[in-house]
């Protein structure tokens, strides 16, 4: 008998990397919009900290530089507007998921009321706690459009380097936080309890995101990291830790170290862009070889088909009757024929696709337990009145005494008020 593969096979066969190359190409916007996501946090985190240093000298320092920075933001802002459009259901770009819209929604919506409240920034009309607050949340929601592309790739690669860059930035934002309490602090010469916790709870986060990072990123990337922790400025900036670390509540604090905290916060954070931006060129440079990859794959799949279609034009050979099993559990099989080599094309797709999906199982644990801990905190604050802050620091100091890890504590959490759910 003949063995001759019918040509809708081929084309499904074909079909299987021409999705894989599609999905990269939507992966590929995917990781543009986290670029211009962290670009306008970025911004945004500059804008925090020159506005509240305006706000508490009464408008005396950076009068010139905020204006610049709201320029700046303004356009991040409108790329990253730009880049949101494409990820709009229904473009045939890159389609976003129901988590990913909402995100994408909230942060639209509190970016609309953006300008009302520079108007009261440029007119002296509003504290720079609040203005701390409400502008961490926009960039919390910010963080949580990046969370999301992370959370829908599937690709082990790009999903490591994801994960490195979310929480980089993640960090980031946490140390963007820390110069802004603590700016506030020094410049009303004393600090409250509540400014206090807040700050050792912000260092605290900061590590946690840094060793994720640290756990996921690249040997460049990580070499960079380990050059910004040996810089001096970084010295200096935990002596002014250690310090804070001493005080107790409302302790005078000598006013003049508010622009020497901002310097330093400001140099490392600095740094910490460069950073980010040597991620962001990866990510990019990843998502085009991957496709670049595929697409030659594609290309060698199609003169394969084409040349074992010719040279089985030429000769009979016997139909392959093995099971279809048995075929892509076995290492390797004897035949010659045509369903032979499609066998053997559509062999090593099956066990690429296995391969993929146990490295990304792997490279997703970090957003599972994010996931996880988020979920956890959310419950706490939801069950207890608790703000974000306190109960993250409640489940880190219980994790902490049960000796357990925070992720592990998170689920037993979870677990327990499931369980109240059911009774």
């Amino acid at each position: 008998m003949q063995a001759s593969s019918t040509p809708l096979t081929h084309r499904f066969l074909l079909a299987a990397r021409e999705a894989e190359i599609e999905a990269l190409k939507q992966l590929a916007v995917g990781c543009q919009q986290a670029i211009l996501t962290g670009r306008l946090i970025h911004e945004l985190q500059r804008e925090r900290g020159i506005s509240n240093v305006f706000l508490a000298s009464g408008g005396e320092c950076f009068a010139r530089q905020h204006p610049e920075q709201v320029a700046r933001s303004r356009v991040a802002e409108q790329a990253f507007r730009q880049g949101v459009a494409a990820l709009m259901p229904g473009t045939g770009s890159a389609p976003a998921g129901m988590r990913l819209c909402n995100c994408i929604a909230a942060v639209l919506l509190q970016l609309e009321e953006l300008d009302l409240l520079r108007a009261q920034v440029q007119q002296q009309q509003l504290e720079a706690a609040t203005l701390t607050c409400w502008l961490s949340e926009l960039i919390a929601r910010l963080l949580a459009i990046i969370f999301e592309l992370a959370d829908s790739c599937g690709d082990p690669e790009l999903t490591r380097a994801l994960v490195a860059t979310f929480n980089f930035i993640q960090g980031k934002e946490y140390a963007g936080q820390e110069r802004a309490w603590g700016a506030i602090g020094f410049a009303a010469g004393r600090f409250e309890a509540e400014q206090l916790e807040r700050l050792i709870n912000l260092q605290d986060a900061q590590q946690r995101s840094f060793d994720t990072f640290t756990c996921y990123a690249e040997a460049e990337p990580l070499a960079l990291w380990h050059e910004l922790q040996a810089m001096p400025e970084q010295a200096e900036l935990l002596r002014l830790r250690g310090m804070l670390s001493r005080l107790q509540p409302k302790d005078e604090v000598p006013m003049p170290l508010s622009e020497l905290w901002y310097e330093l916060a400001t140099c490392r954070i600095d740094r910490m862009q460069q950073l980010e931006a040597h991620l962001e060129q990866r990510l990019l440079q990843k998502s085009r070889d991957k496709t670049a990859a595929a697409e030659a794959e594609l290309r060698h799949h199609r003169q394969q088909l084409n040349t074992l279609i010719e040279a089985a034009a030429q000769r009979t050979a016997p139909v392959n009757l093995t099971p279809m099993a048995e075929l892509l559990s076995s290492p390797g099989h004897e035949g010659g024929g045509l369903n032979d080599t499609v066998y053997d094309l559509l062999l090593t797709q099956a066990r690429h696709l296995e391969q993929v999906q146990k490295e990304l199982e792997l490279a997703r644990s970090a957003l599972d337990e994010r996931k996880q801990i988020e979920r956890a905190k959310g419950l706490l604050m939801q069950f207890h009145g608790l703000s974000e802050e306190q109960a993250y620091h409640q489940m880190r100091q219980q994790a902490m005494q049960a000796n357990i890890r925070l992720v592990d504590l998170a689920a037993r959490l979870i677990a327990a008020c499931d369980g109240l759910g059911k009774t």
